[in-house]
């Protein structure tokens, strides 16, 4: 019996070493320290409209210090099969521990002797074919996330232009002609935690909030080729690039009580409602030009220019931010004294513009702009204090434009070493005036003493940021 036991033993050990043989580990990442002063009360990765400048409670000065920005990943490679490499990816990062943010103002968590909390970023793995055939299972970045502008924050421009988004999902990507690629996915529908819920008055219970009856579906198609040499993205040449990318999904609405109308007050009203069917989508264009050109890995004297314009409906599904809630327009049918109210997602537009020059291989300078702006907004019917045809969701919640502005002054001695120093600057104009106090948002209905309305809110940053990569 002891002999068999210890053939067990040995047998455990030696099948998962036999199934690893052909199995290659790699750790990567990098270690990051951010330090930023800011004018307001933002998180380090400037992801929340900014509160109205007649709100002191978050308009003064705000000094951080975080590694939080620090993450590790594993590339493993794995045997042939099917004819195809097998490769994975598993990236953690330490984002779960909610960082102070302007609008909520919640605690952020660092303190002294903290410790964050990891988050999975990316877990998945790809077959990849001679044919130019890639088969991707796992959560990944959306198609919409291939560029990112290189400035100092975490998750850049999430309010101003840039969606970030990763989602379990399949993905098949298949080159042809030699410069193109297209490319589809099916993944999971996300649910935007404000997305699509209904508010007092008009509903009186929030039950469900938005279901998803359909996965997340995009598309791209994407053409790469050197016409005239290279320029550097995150210090990779890269050439002429340019696509299109489009996303859509379905989401429920499941109405819980609805309100009815006696006069000006609204009481509760139990009859049954229809569904409401919302169908968010988005279309996004990118063009990655190298203006000042390379043919070799010498960077030094190069510039590109990105431009990525975008437009949709509740974008918050696809990784945009900053809005409040996505569903932003209720179309009021009544029937009698009930109110038979439907809703409509927000209308959103917006671009991110980057150029980036090298100084040298080790000194660089880029300069980013994003703007992300609502449009089909009637301002008649922002504020009504009875339910119109068409009323606006917590209009004083709500943010018209978002805009914002980083330069940034990046040191790379060596590819493990890199520092940089940057100035940003964000506006948000909000749909609604409002007096300073009631919430985050700065919006009051009610005027407190020497308080004067705002629509608009300033932030400032100054920041530095160190990074070891490994």
């Amino acid at each position: 019996m002891k002999k068999i036991l210890i053939f067990a033993v040995v047998l455990a050990l030696l099948v998962p070493a036999a199934a690893l043989a052909d199995t290659e580990f790699s750790l990567g990442g990098y270690i990051k320290l951010d330090s930023y002063w800011d004018s307001t009360q933002q998180g380090k990765n400037i992801n929340g409209a900014v509160a109205r400048d007649n709100d002191q409670t978050f308009h003064h000065g705000n000094l951080r210090f975080t590694a939080q920005g620090s993450r590790f990943n594993f590339t493993i490679k794995g045997p042939e099969v099917l004819g195809a490499k097998l490769t994975g990816f598993i990236e953690m990062d330490f984002d779960s521990c909610t960082d102070v943010g302007s609008v909520s103002n919640a605690a952020g968590g660092q303190s002294a002797s903290n410790s964050y909390v990891p988050r999975m970023r990316h877990a998945m793995f790809r077959l990849n074919w001679p044919c130019d055939t890639e088969l991707l299972f796992g959560q990944y970045w959306s198609m919409f996330c291939d560029w990112f502008p290189e400035v100092a924050e975490d998750g850049p421009f999430q309010v101003t232009g840039i969606p970030t988004a990763r989602l379990p999902q399949i993905r098949l990507t298949q080159g042809f002609a030699g410069d193109w690629k297209v490319a589809g996915l099916i993944g999971l529908a996300n649910s935007y935690s404000t997305a699509l819920m209904n508010n007092n008055p008009y509903s009186v219970s929030t039950t469900s909030g938005g279901d998803a009856e359909t996965p997340q579906l995009q598309g791209q198609l994407k053409y790469a080729h050197d016409w005239w040499g290279k320029a550097a993205f995150f210090g990779n040449p890269i050439p002429f690039t340019a696509s299109i990318t489009a996303g859509w999904q379905r989401n429920i609405q499941r109405y819980g009580g609805i309100g009815g109308i006696t006069g000006l007050n609204w009481v509760a009203y139990n009859g049954w409602m229809a569904n409401t069917y919302l169908n968010p989508w988005m279309i996004q264009g990118s063009l990655f030009i190298p203006v000042i050109p390379t043919y070799t890995k010498d960077l030094t004297g190069t510039a590109h220019l990105l431009i990525q314009p975008w437009i949709g409906q509740g974008v918050n599904e696809f990784g945009m931010l900053g809005d409040g809630t996505n569903v932003f327009k209720f179309n009021y049918m009544g029937r009698g004294n009930v109110a038979d109210v439907s809703e409509e997602l927000l209308h959103r537009f917006g671009a991110m513009l980057e150029g980036q020059y090298y100084f040298t291989n080790q000194w660089f300078l880029n300069a980013a702009y994003g703007v992300s702006a609502a449009f089909d907004v009637n301002q008649s019917h922002v504020g009504s204090p009875f339910l119109p045809q068409y009323t606006y969701n917590a209009p004083l919640a709500q943010s018209r434009m978002n805009q914002q502005v980083d330069a940034t002054l990046w040191y790379q001695p060596i590819k493990a070493l890199k520092f940089g120093l940057q100035y940003s600057f964000m506006q948000t104009k909000w749909v609604s005036d409002a007096y300073p106090g009631a919430n985050g948002a700065g919006g009051a209905t009610l005027a407190p003493a020497n308080g004067r309305p705002s629509d608009l809110g300033h932030e400032h940053r100054v920041e530095f940021a160190g990074f070891f990569f490994f």
